[in-house]
């Protein structure tokens, strides 16, 4: 099976590699959770230097916000050290 973007152009194949690399950074940062926030945890993307998660309620977002530390410790040693800062907003899930 042929990959969607093959014959579509560059801005196609952008526009994949950079959702593929949300997934992935969605996956390290629910990975560096302990408790119950990490499944409510929608996607994690980058802003500049800062890494911006979000998760499905505010109610959420104060738990993520409470273990920011703990969280930043454990992206930086799984090799995630392009950011200064966390940021965690609540977005819609579907």
């Amino acid at each position: 099976m042929k990959p969607i973007t093959e014959g579509l152009g560059g801005l196609f194949a952008d526009l994949e590699r950079r959702a593929q690399q949300s997934i992935e950074l969605t996956d390290k940062v629910r990975a560096a959770l302990d408790g119950p926030e990490k499944i409510h945890v929608l996607s994690a993307t980058y802003r500049d230097d800062t890494l911006v998660v979000s998760v499905d309620s505010a109610a959420w977002a104060s738990h993520v916000h409470y273990v920011q530390e703990q969280l930043t410790e454990r992206l930086r040693a799984a090799g995630e050290t392009q950011f200064s800062r966390i940021r965690v907003k609540v977005g819609a899930s579907s």
